[in-house]
C-alpha cells in the first residue's frame, strides 16, 4: 500500500505532506509507543516498579513540547530535514555540525528500538540475538525503502492499534486478574515498588536529557511533523497522540 501511494520524492520523504488528523495522530502515537516504552518499559516496571514510567513520561514530554511549541512553525517551512532548517537560519556550514549531532542521537535511538524487536524475536523463536537484530533490521529497511514515509505511516497505524488493544484491553485485565487485583500486587511486592523515585533521580534526569531534549531535534520525529497537512494538524494531532499513547503505555508499567 505504501508503494502504491508513493509517486514522487515528496511522497517518499514526507508522505506528500497530506496526513490528516487521524493518520497523523496515529503515526505520532507510535513514536510514544515504540519499543523503548513498551518492551523496555515492561522491563523497567518489573525491575523498579511504577518509577519505570519515567521513561514514557520523558518521551511523551518531548513529543508534547515539540507539538505545542514548534510543530506548527516546522510544518510551514516545507522542508525535509533538520539540517535544511538550520541552513536557512545559520548558513550551509551549520549542516555539518547538525549532521554529526543527528548521527549520534539516531544511533542511540536505534539501539533501543533494535534491542526491543530483537528481544521479541529471541523470546518467540529462540533465535540468537545477532540473527534477531539482522532479521528485524532487514524487515524495517525493506518496507521503508519500498514505500518511504507512506509505508512507515501505515506501519505506525498498525503498531498503534495492536499495542493499544494488546496492552490496554488484553494485558492489563489478564495481569490484574492473575495477580488478584491491585490488592494482590501490593501483597506480593515491596513498598519500594510504588515509590515514584525508586529508579533513581540520576536515571530520571538522564531520561529527560536523552529523550525529551533529543526528540526536540530528532530527524525521526521531525520527519513525521513534515507529513502533517496543516500547522493545526501538526500541533494538536501531536498533543492528542501523546495523551492517547500515554494512557495506553501506562498499564505496561
Amino acid at each position: 500500500m505504501g508503494k502504491s501511494r508513493t509517486k514522487n520524492n515528496s511522497d517518499f520523504l514526507v508522505a506528500g505532506r497530506r496526513l490528516g488528523p487521524m493518520l497523523y495522530t496515529g503515526t505520532m502515537a507510535a513514536v510514544v509507543l515504540g519499543g523503548a516504552s513498551t518492551v523496555g518499559g515492561v522491563g523497567l516496571g518489573y525491575k523498579f516498579g511504577v518509577s519505570g514510567m519515567w521513561l514514557v513520561v520523558a518521551i511523551g514530554s518531548g513529543v508534547l513540547l515539540l507539538s505545542l511549541l514548534f510543530a506548527g512553525t516546522i510544518q510551514r517551512l516545507k522542508i525535509y530535514t533538520v539540517s535544511q532548517m538550520l541552513s536557512l537560519r545559520y548558513g550551509q556550514r551549520a549542516t555539518q555540525t547538525s549532521g554529526i549531532v543527528m548521527l549520534a542521537y539516531t544511533l542511540m535511538l536505534c539501539a533501543t528500538s533494535t534491542g526491543a524487536y530483537a528481544t521479541i524475536f529471541v523470546v518467540l523463536f529462540g533465535w540468537e540475538r545477532w540473527l534477531a537484530i539482522a532479521v528485524g533490521g532487514a524487515i524495517v529497511l525493506v518496507y521503508s525503502t519500498i514505500g518511504g514515509m507512506w509505508s512507515i505511516t501505515l506501519a505506525d497505524q498498525v503498531q498503534f492499534i495492536i499495542k493499544t488493544v494488546g496492552i490496554f484491553f488484553l494485558m492489563l485485565p489478564f495481569v490484574l486478574n492473575a495477580a488478584g487485583g491491585f490488592d494482590g500486587i501490593r501483597a506480593r511486592v515491596d513498598a519500594s515498588f510504588f515509590q515514584l523515585d525508586g529508579i533513581g533521580a540520576q536515571t530520571i534526569i538522564t531520561y529527560f536529557v536523552v529523550y525529551t531534549l533529543g526528540l526536540l531535534i530528532g530527524q525521526d520525529i521531525w520527519q513525521r511533523v513534515f507529513t502533517a497537512k496543516t500547522p493545526k494538524v501538526a500541533r494538536w494531532g501531536g498533543a492528542t497522540a501523546v495523551s492517547t499513547a500515554s494512557c495506553t503505555a501506562s498499564p505496561a508499567h
